[in-house]
């Protein structure tokens, strides 16, 4: 059974929350595929206009939304389906918290949730 994981403003948990970084578009996109890449989960499609990148991993499917509020401020959000037998939401969790820390290299981290 596929387990749902989803990062938004008004998420409860400090992991899911939205994340917000000092960057643009462009270079956070660009930051997340390396990251992508570097971790071998396979990108499906990258797509401008939505601003959507859609990847996936045996056992799990990710959305990651990338929008840029101002120029120097951009958040990006996941949406993980994730099949495992056992431990669906700790390796959705992992992902997530591993893209983060990944991200947190290259850029200031303005805040979480900050228009909520």
């Amino acid at each position: 059974m596929a387990k749902i994981i989803e990062t938004s403003e008004h998420a409860v948990e400090e992991l899911l929350q939205t994340h917000y970084y000092k960057t643009s578009y462009e270079k956070l996109k660009n930051c997340y595929l390396d990251i992508l890449e570097r971790l071998r989960v396979r990108v499906i499609s990258i797509d401008d206009n939505y601003l959507e990148i859609f990847a996936e991993q045996p056992h799990m499917a990710i959305q990651a939304k990338i929008i840029e509020q101002t120029p120097v401020e951009t958040s990006i959000d996941f949406y993980i389906s994730a099949e495992y037998l056992f431990g669906n939401k700790k390796k959705a969790y992992g992902f997530i918290q591993t893209i983060y820390q990944e991200i947190e290299k290259s850029f200031e981290l303005k805040g979480l949730s900050l228009h909520k």
